[in-house]
């Protein structure tokens, strides 16, 4: 088994997928199995992200564990 791509790796895999389906050049099949490529790259990244945001909450935790609130701006929004 491969290594697990990056966050992002995993996101400029699924831009290529997106302009692959887009294209309209694919036949069915090679369109289900580029979906379901997208599928699981989808899902990688929201776990990568989820994990993230586990590891913010934990480092932005007072003395008393609570988790401070705070506004979170990420690149490109």
């Amino acid at each position: 088994m491969g290594r697990e791509p990056s966050f992002e790796e995993a996101m400029d895999r699924m831009e290529e997928i997106i302009k692959q389906l887009e294209d309209g050049e694919l036949d069915l099949d090679k369109c289900l199995e580029v979906f379901e490529e997208g599928v699981r790259m989808y899902r990688h990244c929201t776990a990568k992200l989820d994990q993230a945001e586990g590891k913010v909450k934990v480092i932005m935790q007072d003395d008393g564990g609570k988790v401070e609130k705070f506004d979170l701006e990420l690149e490109g929004d």
